[in-house]
């Protein structure tokens, strides 16, 4: 379980420094050094506008998806703790119909890991389109990163969904 929220944790790092970067507003000495101060002064203004609406919308999905995970860790304690409160009897008679809710969570959880995967490589190209000044490139792909993000919101509602399911399965076995 340490493993696993290390491993969280580390990607969640990853995904925030690769987003801060990508929109640093300083350059990174990578110009061929023929390029004027007023060229890449207008090069970077270029992309800030081009991605501020986005980088916008990123910031939306990104409060969205915290909401999301407070209540997804709420319901997993609370559900933790009605499950402790159930006799051994009762735990033996919900084990199968936890048992499936168990295995679909963790299928939503194997499918957010893969979606961050995705999204954290995309972030990567967005840098490097950011860098060689490619605002067209740097777009589309932060577009990517949006939609990318939508999906995991999406996973994550369904995880919500089955954890909501699970406290219900909980709560009838314990009345």
């Amino acid at each position: 379980m340490k493993k696993k929220w290390t491993v969280a944790a580390l990607a969640l790092a990853l995904t925030i420094g690769s987003a801060q970067s990508a929109f640093a507003a300083t350059e990174t000495g990578t110009g061929t050094g023929t390029e004027t101060g007023t060229d890449k002064a207008a090069k970077h203004s270029a992309w800030k506008e081009q991605t501020a609406s986005l980088k916008t919308q990123l910031v939306g999905l990104r409060a969205q998806q915290q909401a999301l995970v407070a209540q997804i860790q709420a319901l997993r304690a609370s559900n933790k703790a009605a499950r402790k409160a159930l006799t051994k009897e009762r735990k033996a008679a919900l084990k199968q119909d936890a048992k499936a809710l168990a295995e679909q969570i963790k299928a939503q959880h194997a499918s957010i890991q893969t979606l961050r995967a995705q999204k954290q490589a995309l972030w990567a190209q967005v840098k490097a389109a950011k860098q060689a000044d490619d605002v067209g490139t740097g777009v589309a792909d932060l577009e990517a990163v949006i939609a990318l993000k939508e999906q995991i919101i999406q996973a994550k509602q369904a995880v919500l969904t089955l954890q909501t399911s699970l406290q219900t399965l909980l709560a009838s076995a314990g009345a």
